[in-house]
Protein backbone atom coordinates (compact mmCIF):
# COMPACT_ATOMS: atom_id res chain seq x y z
CA UNK A 1 0.00 0.00 0.00
CA UNK A 2 1.49 3.33 -1.06
CA UNK A 3 0.24 6.84 -0.49
CA UNK A 4 1.63 10.34 -0.47
CA UNK A 5 2.89 11.93 2.74
CA UNK A 6 1.07 14.98 4.11
CA UNK A 7 0.90 18.20 2.12
CA UNK A 8 4.26 19.47 3.35
CA UNK A 9 6.03 16.48 1.84
CA UNK A 10 3.75 15.18 -0.87
CA UNK A 11 5.93 16.54 -3.68
CA UNK A 12 8.98 14.80 -2.24
CA UNK A 13 8.21 11.55 -0.44
CA UNK A 14 6.04 8.52 -0.98
CA UNK A 15 5.09 6.42 2.04
CA UNK A 16 4.73 2.66 1.74
CA UNK A 17 3.11 0.28 4.21
CA UNK A 18 4.16 -2.80 2.25
CA UNK A 19 5.95 -5.49 4.23
CA UNK A 20 8.49 -6.28 1.50
CA UNK A 21 10.62 -4.33 -0.97
CA UNK A 22 11.94 -6.10 -4.08
CA UNK A 23 11.28 -9.39 -2.32
CA UNK A 24 13.11 -8.43 0.89
CA UNK A 25 11.34 -8.05 4.25
CA UNK A 26 10.81 -4.60 5.74
CA UNK A 27 10.87 -3.30 9.28
CA UNK A 28 7.36 -2.44 10.47
CA UNK A 29 6.69 1.17 11.42
CA UNK A 30 3.18 2.38 12.17
CA UNK A 31 3.66 5.47 9.98
CA UNK A 32 5.13 3.47 7.12
CA UNK A 33 8.51 3.85 5.43
CA UNK A 34 9.73 6.34 2.83
CA UNK A 35 9.83 4.57 -0.52
CA UNK A 36 12.54 6.84 -1.94
CA UNK A 37 14.80 6.02 1.01
CA UNK A 38 14.25 2.29 0.51
CA UNK A 39 15.19 2.65 -3.15
CA UNK A 40 18.43 4.39 -2.20
CA UNK A 41 19.25 1.82 0.49
CA UNK A 42 18.72 -0.97 -2.04
CA UNK A 43 20.87 0.81 -4.64
CA UNK A 44 23.80 1.36 -2.26
CA UNK A 45 23.69 -2.24 -1.07
CA UNK A 46 23.49 -3.59 -4.63
CA UNK A 47 26.42 -1.44 -5.77
CA UNK A 48 28.52 -2.57 -2.82
CA UNK A 49 27.85 -6.26 -3.45
CA UNK A 50 28.51 -5.89 -7.17
CA UNK A 51 31.96 -4.50 -6.41
CA UNK A 52 32.81 -6.54 -3.31
CA UNK A 53 31.24 -10.01 -3.08
CA UNK A 54 32.00 -10.16 0.65
CA UNK A 55 30.85 -7.19 2.72
CA UNK A 56 31.43 -6.26 6.34
CA UNK A 57 28.80 -3.78 7.55
CA UNK A 58 29.02 -1.70 10.70
CA UNK A 59 26.30 0.30 12.43
CA UNK A 60 27.22 3.27 14.58
CA UNK A 61 25.35 5.98 16.38
CA UNK A 62 26.79 9.42 15.69
CA UNK A 63 26.26 12.48 17.84
CA UNK A 64 27.05 16.16 17.47
CA UNK A 65 27.87 18.49 20.38
CA UNK A 66 24.70 19.54 22.20
CA UNK A 67 25.35 23.21 21.45
CA UNK A 68 26.40 22.68 17.83
CA UNK A 69 25.08 24.95 15.10
CA UNK A 70 25.69 25.31 11.40
CA UNK A 71 25.54 22.94 8.46
CA UNK A 72 26.13 19.45 9.83
CA UNK A 73 25.97 18.06 6.28
CA UNK A 74 29.39 19.65 5.77
CA UNK A 75 30.62 17.66 8.77
CA UNK A 76 29.31 14.44 7.24
CA UNK A 77 30.86 15.18 3.84
CA UNK A 78 34.26 15.91 5.39
CA UNK A 79 34.05 12.84 7.61
CA UNK A 80 33.41 10.50 4.67
CA UNK A 81 36.26 12.03 2.64
CA UNK A 82 38.72 11.71 5.53
CA UNK A 83 37.63 8.18 6.43
CA UNK A 84 37.97 6.89 2.88
CA UNK A 85 41.30 8.65 2.34
CA UNK A 86 42.82 7.37 5.57
CA UNK A 87 41.59 3.80 5.17
CA UNK A 88 43.06 3.73 1.67
CA UNK A 89 46.39 4.90 3.06
CA UNK A 90 46.25 2.20 5.73
CA UNK A 91 45.53 -0.46 3.13
CA UNK A 92 48.29 0.81 0.86
CA UNK A 93 50.81 0.54 3.70
CA UNK A 94 49.49 -2.86 4.75
CA UNK A 95 49.59 -4.51 1.35
CA UNK A 96 52.58 -2.88 -0.35
CA UNK A 97 54.94 -5.61 -1.52
CA UNK A 98 52.49 -8.42 -0.77
CA UNK A 99 50.83 -10.86 -3.11
CA UNK A 100 47.39 -9.36 -2.42
CA UNK A 101 46.62 -6.95 -5.24
CA UNK A 102 45.44 -3.87 -3.40
CA UNK A 103 43.18 -1.45 -5.22
CA UNK A 104 41.56 1.76 -4.05
CA UNK A 105 38.59 0.88 -1.90
CA UNK A 106 35.25 2.65 -1.80
CA UNK A 107 33.37 2.88 1.47
CA UNK A 108 29.65 3.01 0.87
CA UNK A 109 27.33 4.40 3.49
CA UNK A 110 23.77 5.17 4.51
CA UNK A 111 22.83 7.60 7.27
CA UNK A 112 19.59 8.81 8.78
CA UNK A 113 18.72 11.41 11.37
CA UNK A 114 17.12 10.05 14.52
CA UNK A 115 13.35 10.41 14.47
CA UNK A 116 13.17 12.93 17.31
CA UNK A 117 12.63 16.33 15.71
CA UNK A 118 15.29 18.13 17.80
CA UNK A 119 17.81 15.29 17.98
CA UNK A 120 21.48 15.71 17.06
CA UNK A 121 21.75 11.94 16.88
CA UNK A 122 22.24 10.03 13.62
CA UNK A 123 22.40 6.39 12.57
CA UNK A 124 25.18 5.36 10.20
CA UNK A 125 25.71 2.18 8.18
CA UNK A 126 29.14 1.67 6.60
CA UNK A 127 29.84 -1.07 4.05
CA UNK A 128 33.45 -2.27 3.83
CA UNK A 129 35.24 -4.73 1.56
CA UNK A 130 35.58 -7.66 3.97
CA UNK A 131 38.44 -9.34 2.10
CA UNK A 132 40.49 -6.15 2.25
CA UNK A 133 40.07 -5.33 5.92
CA UNK A 134 40.03 -8.78 7.50
CA UNK A 135 43.82 -8.74 7.87
CA UNK A 136 43.79 -5.72 10.17
CA UNK A 137 43.81 -5.91 13.95
CA UNK A 138 44.90 -8.79 16.13
CA UNK A 139 43.17 -11.68 17.83
CA UNK A 140 39.78 -13.18 17.16
CA UNK A 141 37.65 -10.73 15.17
CA UNK A 142 40.23 -8.08 15.95
CA UNK A 143 39.89 -6.49 12.53
CA UNK A 144 36.21 -5.74 13.16
CA UNK A 145 37.05 -3.92 16.38
CA UNK A 146 39.85 -2.15 14.53
CA UNK A 147 37.35 -0.75 12.04
CA UNK A 148 34.98 0.43 14.75
CA UNK A 149 37.81 2.15 16.60
CA UNK A 150 39.02 3.82 13.41
CA UNK A 151 35.57 5.16 12.56
CA UNK A 152 34.93 6.43 16.10
CA UNK A 153 38.24 8.29 16.28
CA UNK A 154 37.79 9.82 12.83
CA UNK A 155 34.32 11.12 13.69
CA UNK A 156 35.52 12.70 16.94
CA UNK A 157 38.47 14.33 15.18
CA UNK A 158 36.37 15.76 12.34
CA UNK A 159 33.68 17.11 14.69
CA UNK A 160 36.33 18.57 17.00
CA UNK A 161 37.99 20.41 14.13
CA UNK A 162 34.69 21.69 12.71
CA UNK A 163 33.30 23.04 15.98
CA UNK A 164 36.65 24.00 17.53
CA UNK A 165 35.97 22.27 20.81
CA UNK A 166 37.20 19.07 22.49
CA UNK A 167 35.10 16.07 21.47
CA UNK A 168 35.29 12.47 22.60
CA UNK A 169 32.95 9.50 22.48
CA UNK A 170 30.49 11.04 20.02
CA UNK A 171 30.41 7.88 17.90
CA UNK A 172 29.55 4.56 19.48
CA UNK A 173 28.11 1.12 18.92
CA UNK A 174 26.39 -0.77 21.74
CA UNK A 175 27.94 -4.09 20.70
CA UNK A 176 30.89 -3.36 18.37
CA UNK A 177 29.60 -6.24 16.28
CA UNK A 178 29.39 -6.04 12.52
CA UNK A 179 27.26 -7.89 10.01
CA UNK A 180 28.67 -10.04 7.22
CA UNK A 181 27.19 -10.40 3.75
CA UNK A 182 28.92 -13.20 1.85
CA UNK A 183 27.42 -13.45 -1.62
CA UNK A 184 29.38 -16.64 -2.35
CA UNK A 185 27.90 -18.48 0.65
CA UNK A 186 24.80 -20.68 0.78
CA UNK A 187 23.40 -18.57 3.61
CA UNK A 188 23.61 -15.35 1.58
CA UNK A 189 19.86 -15.05 0.82
CA UNK A 190 19.12 -15.29 4.55
CA UNK A 191 21.91 -12.83 5.37
CA UNK A 192 20.63 -10.35 2.81
CA UNK A 193 17.04 -10.53 4.03
CA UNK A 194 18.03 -10.12 7.67
CA UNK A 195 20.36 -7.21 6.93
CA UNK A 196 17.87 -5.38 4.72
CA UNK A 197 15.19 -5.80 7.37
CA UNK A 198 17.50 -4.26 9.96
CA UNK A 199 18.56 -1.25 7.94
CA UNK A 200 15.13 -0.58 6.44
CA UNK A 201 14.26 1.16 9.71
CA UNK A 202 16.45 4.01 8.50
CA UNK A 203 13.67 4.75 6.01
CA UNK A 204 11.24 5.88 8.71
CA UNK A 205 9.67 9.27 7.95
CA UNK A 206 10.95 12.13 10.06
CA UNK A 207 8.86 13.35 12.97
CA UNK A 208 9.61 16.94 11.98
CA UNK A 209 7.24 17.64 9.10
CA UNK A 210 9.13 20.82 8.19
CA UNK A 211 12.54 19.14 7.97
CA UNK A 212 14.29 19.23 4.62
CA UNK A 213 14.51 15.64 3.32
CA UNK A 214 18.17 16.01 2.33
CA UNK A 215 18.97 16.79 5.97
CA UNK A 216 17.20 13.71 7.30
CA UNK A 217 18.69 10.97 5.13
CA UNK A 218 21.70 10.48 2.89
CA UNK A 219 23.83 7.85 1.22
CA UNK A 220 26.80 7.30 -1.08
CA UNK A 221 26.71 9.38 -4.28
CA UNK A 222 23.97 11.62 -2.90
CA UNK A 223 24.88 15.29 -3.02
CA UNK A 224 24.14 17.09 0.27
Amino acid sequence: MIHQLNEAHQRVHTITHDRTFNGKPLYYHKDGLVLEYLEKIDRVLTEALNQYPRIYAVHLNLNLPSDSEGDYLAVFAHFFRILESETNELCKDKYTGRTYQYQQTAIRYIWAKANESTSKHHHLILLFDRDLFQNFGTGREGWGRFLYKKVRKTWDRVVEAYYSQPCSGLAYSPTNEGFELLSDAEVFPLQLNEFFYRISRLAKPTANRNAHPNKSFGCSHDSP
